[in-house]
């Protein structure tokens, strides 16, 4: 009789996880449509994120604030970085340079911005793991995914 009992158990215990499980549609429920989000590995050894909007278009670019390379010299690292987001996203695609500031978001963090006509570079400065956000503010960046009626289902 022991043993029976303690395998019913063993099996009630092994089972029960599976219907505790979340799955895609209890999240979408909750959350609304999950965002659009590729993330690509770039040839320097870092990745690049990329959110997508309506249409497919881009909305966000995240990346490291330094270049990884062989070089120590954060300096030289944080400039490679910028040149590789001129190239990416050039003057032409920014527009006109409106503002620069910064936030203090902490003792040791802040967030810096450059706000364009058509894009805001924002970046962390907290000492580890700094990154540099590029957010297009085109029209199809401007809803939100939990917002639209269509991802609702209504």
């Amino acid at each position: 009789m022991r043993s029976t009992l303690n395998r019913l158990l063993c099996v009630f215990v092994l089972t029960v996880p599976a219907f505790a499980q979340i799955d895609s549609s209890q999240l979408r429920g909750k959350f609304g449509a999950p965002l659009s989000r590729e993330t690509f590995r770039v040839p320097p050894g870092f990745d690049l994120v990329v959110d997508y909007g309506a249409g497919n278009q881009v909305c966000k670019l995240q990346v490291p604030a330094l270049m990884p390379t062989d070089t120590s010299n954060t300096d030289d690292m944080a400039q490679q970085m910028r040149a590789f987001l001129a190239a990416l996203v050039p003057d032409s695609t920014r527009g006109k340079e409106l503002k620069q500031f910064m936030f203090q978001t902490g003792a040791f963090s802040a967030v810096a911005f450059e706000d364009y006509e058509y894009v805001t570079f924002a970046q962390t400065y907290r000492g580890s793991n700094d990154t540099i956000t590029v957010t297009f503010k085109n029209a199809g960046c401007q809803q939100t995914p939990n917002t639209s009626p269509d991802k609702q289902g209504n």
